[in-house]
């Protein structure tokens, strides 16, 4: 299955426009899997309310900064395909290497 999402990802169209919202949604979808008691604290179930914090932390970190498309589509696959053990010990590093 793992190998399925990383051979999916090389077509993922990422660019600045969408990625704040796939970032968001992918983000959203693995705390609702793997973090469900601060999903559900935070959230109260309402995945809209959780990407619509995503994305403002995103615009926060955009502020002024370069996009890095490779680096934007790295985070997104490695957001998709790791465990929720790899995600619980760090998240993906690429993640901080978006915005330069």
């Amino acid at each position: 299955m793992i190998a399925l999402l990383s051979v999916l990802g090389c077509f993922l169209v990422v660019d600045e426009d969408t990625f704040p919202k796939q970032f968001a949604s992918i983000t959203c979808a693995r705390l609702q899997e793997c973090y469900r008691g601060y999903f559900e604290a935070e959230y109260d179930t309402d995945m809209e309310e959780c990407t619509d914090d995503q994305e403002d932390l995103i615009d926060l970190v955009d502020i002024g900064n370069d996009f890095d498309e490779d680096e934007a589509r790295d985070c997104l696959e490695k957001l998709q395909s790791e465990t929720c053990g790899d995600l619980y010990d760090e998240s993906p590093s690429d993640c901080g290497r978006v915005y330069l």
